[in-house]
């Protein structure tokens, strides 16, 4: 019997850096006990950094770096490159990565859909690891020719894709977007005046989602030195779906927060996150007229997220040194602070936030 394609292009691929290894043996037993304890105990610690940091923790990056990121498998070997993102821009989800693979591991006209639940980033976030193996392979490969067409306009194909891949389906309407087809769009106003363009897509990668979109407003509305943070789901396509519609006005912006290009060197700052969180819990809904529903029980999972992202010791409990940074609790301590005792519990938290600010 043949064997099949995938599983002799994967064997083949893998067969020099086998060959390699053995090749090298000889010198590795001449290395001494320690060394190699030492080792194995670095690439075990570099693993479980990858694994874990991305199950709890926040890991902001730049959706245009993480397009052509080098993709490497759990033993460090480079096995190819992201080419582009699937996003959905009424949830924000990032369903999957789009993965081509280097000459000799995999045909290179070939792309894969991989579902971003099956990525890692590594410990030094230079790279995404991927545990590459025949079966997923089999589910995630993709025509280059139905890329170049436009499947993802198709609802059909991405929720046949969504079955094969196992992946939750969202609701019919929810249309997924190439990552890099976003970046750089045009974002007019509601009258239909061109206002700025959709600069950079932040993917949280531990929950594998857009945690917010940066729009650099045109000069006539905004200094080129300052960008302003939105959800993804702000934005709505035009009829022509070339270009993205904003619902904003000048008067609006100018009591919005900005931040400059600098902000890129040190996005996961747990300071500025929970800020982030904070403003869309807050401040956009009351420029909306909107406030009151900022209140409601749906906001109950918001208040947890800011909570644990602020709790730094994972304690349960926030101390000053805590929120120093973050204006709206540290001013309002009191407030939240019930029982005195110079803590704030999650439940206080969650309770009372978010305040009016003294």
């Amino acid at each position: 019997m043949r064997e099949p394609k995938l599983s002799r292009l994967i064997r083949i691929g893998l067969l020099p850096a086998l060959m390699a290894g053995a090749s090298l043996s000889a010198q590795a037993q001449s290395n001494s006990a320690a060394d190699k304890d030492k080792g194995q105990t670095s690439a075990t610690e570099a693993k479980g950094d990858a694994t874990t940091a991305n199950a709890n923790t926040y890991r902001g990056l730049r959706a245009s770096e993480m397009i052509d990121m080098s993709v490497i498998n759990p033993k460090g070997d480079n096995i190819g490159q992201i080419s582009d993102m699937i996003v959905n821009m009424k949830t924000g989800d990032v369903r999957y990565a789009i993965l081509k693979f280097d000459p000799g591991i995999l045909q290179g006209e070939e792309l894969y859909a991989v579902p971003t639940t099956e990525l890692r980033i590594a410990a030094d976030r230079n790279d995404v690891v991927y545990d590459m193996s025949e079966t997923k392979l089999e589910r995630a490969r993709i025509d280059r020719d139905d890329w170049n067409d436009g499947i993802w306009d198709d609802p059909d194909y991405v929720a046949k894709l969504d079955k094969t891949n196992g992946v939750k389906q969202p609701a019919r309407s929810a249309r997924a977007h190439r990552a890099s087809d976003l970046i750089g769009k045009d974002v007019n106003s509601k009258s239909g005046e061109k206002i700025g363009e959709l600069e950079e897509l932040i993917v949280n990668m531990a929950q594998q989602k857009v945690h917010y979109a940066v729009l650099e407003f045109d000069p006539s509305w905004a200094s080129s030195e300052q960008n302003y943070a939105f959800p993804l789901t702000s934005f709505k396509l035009t009829d022509g779906k070339d270009e993205l519609a904003l619902d904003i006005t000048k008067d609006k912006l100018a009591a919005m927060k900005s931040f400059s290009d600098s902000r890129y060197d040190n996005l996961n700052d747990s300071v500025w996150v929970a800020d982030i969180d904070r403003y869309f819990i807050t401040v956009l809904p009351a420029l909306d007229g909107t406030k009151t529903a900022a209140k409601s029980g749906t906001n109950d999972d918001s208040a947890n997220t800011l909570f644990a992202r602020l709790d730094e010791n994972k304690n349960g409990s926030l101390s000053k040194t805590e929120v120093e940074d973050t204006a709206d609790v540290d001013h309002n301590w009191t407030s939240f602070d019930k029982n005195d005792d110079d803590r704030i519990s999650r439940e206080e938290f969650t309770s009372s936030y978010p305040v009016e600010s003294k």
